[in-house]
């Protein structure tokens, strides 16, 4: 967690919940992108001191996820919770991938320009149907 994180939110700080809010994103890219945010900051901490490289396995993220307190008594939404860090994982190796980096070394930012371009891209095609 960040040093300015704020309390109740997870790992992301006042800047980067605002810098996300800033975007002209819909609604729902919005949503998503906190989420994939949420999550690449949960792996990147999973991860400390690694900095570059793959994400942390399902194995490491049921460990550290029976070191919260807030998930120890609540196996159904642990349950949930493997599945999203599953999808999301997915999506930012594959994101990383494109870009030439490793999964650990994306950031907010290229988060914001990818989900802003595919946001463009969506509204563009649905211009042209």
């Amino acid at each position: 967690m960040t040093s300015d994180a704020i309390p109740g939110t997870g790992p992301l700080s006042r800047e980067q919940i605002e810098a996300i809010e800033a975007t002209l994103l819909p609604t729902l890219d919005r949503h998503h992108l906190r989420l994939q945010a949420h999550c690449l900051a949960t792996f990147q901490h999973m991860a400390r001191p690694v900095v570059q490289g793959p994400l942390p396995n399902r194995q490491r993220w049921q460990s550290w996820c029976k070191q919260q307190p807030q998930l120890v008594d609540d196996p159904d939404f642990l349950e949930l919770l493997m599945i999203q860090f599953t999808v999301i994982a997915i999506q930012l190796e594959n994101l990383a991938n494109n870009l030439g980096i490793s999964p650990l070394e994306l950031s907010l930012d290229d988060l914001i320009r990818h989900s802003e371009s595919d946001s463009r891209q969506r509204l563009e095609s649905s211009k042209s149907s």
